[in-house]
């Protein structure tokens, strides 16, 4: 799909990141569970997140990091990172060899890593019971883990998608296909699958471009809320229901 107005896909670097982040948190300010995690007792704050989470991924031997650059002012709009499960290290892009990659961050990259059981210390687990969000999120994580076991046991090669954001004010103009068109092009090259955990707005997007729904999972907000909606939202409003959306797409390309 063409973008709607000139945007550049280029390579992201370490100067991007506030950018970004910005960019994540904006474009989740109107998602349920973002806007219920914030209530918490440790407000959950998704520009803080994507700051450290971005200088990750662009550390990561194994990630490919993209921005979508507005031609005009040369501003980003949105970006993407994409995840290379069992590929060797010579296969995997390298976009920008003026930015090299630092090996200096000792945090492992969640979603590249086969589920293994967290040892939790009597602190956390103290701090988990006390905080629904909290007990929300360990629910979910565990939920994670099960389908990356499912979908990339050891041996597999595939792709997935680590993140993809686009700016609010620009969505709607077909800068979120261009940024998973490079994925798909990339997944046919290399004639892999490529597989996503999809937010509830995105998960329409995902399927214009071939991803079909494997797994769900159903999160009742209001049983993990700490405290109700805003009163702005009126008497008896509720968090309902949200879905996260497993989502695998074949390669177009048969291997041989």
């Amino acid at each position: 799909m063409a973008s709607s107005f000139p945007i550049t896909i280029q390579p992201a670097t370490y100067a991007d990141i506030p950018a970004l982040a910005q960019i994540s948190g904006d474009s989740f300010e109107e998602d349920r569970h973002t806007q219920m995690k914030g209530q918490g007792k440790k407000p959950y704050n998704m520009y803080e997140i994507a700051l450290t989470n971005i200088a990750h991924y662009l550390s990561s031997e194994k990630c490919v990091v993209l921005k979508a650059v507005d031609d005009a002012t040369g501003d980003a709009v949105g970006w993407s990172c994409w995840g290379f499960r069992g590929f060797e290290a010579a296969k995997i892009p390298t976009l920008d060899p003026r930015q090299p990659k630092e090996n200096n961050l000792s945090k492992p990259f969640f979603k590249d890593e086969i589920a293994k059981p967290e040892v939790v210390g009597q602190d956390k687990e103290e701090e988990v019971k006390e905080d629904s969000v909290r007990q929300l999120e360990a629910m979910t994580d565990a939920d994670m883990k099960q389908w990356m076991e499912k979908l990339m046991p050891p041996g597999t090669e595939c792709m997935f998608v680590v993140s993809l954001s686009v700016a609010p004010k620009f969505q709607a103009r077909g800068i979120g296909s261009r940024l998973l068109e490079w994925g798909t092009d990339m997944a046919d090259k290399f004639r892999v699958f490529i597989w996503v955990h999809s937010s509830e707005s995105a998960w329409t997007t995902y399927a214009k471009h071939g991803f079909e729904i494997v797994g769900t999972l159903d999160v009742d907000l209001d049983a993990w809320a700490p405290k109700p909606p805003p009163t702005e939202e009126g008497p008896g409003a509720i968090w309902g229901h949200y879905v996260f959306r497993y989502m695998k797409r074949p390669s177009k390309v048969t291997r041989e």
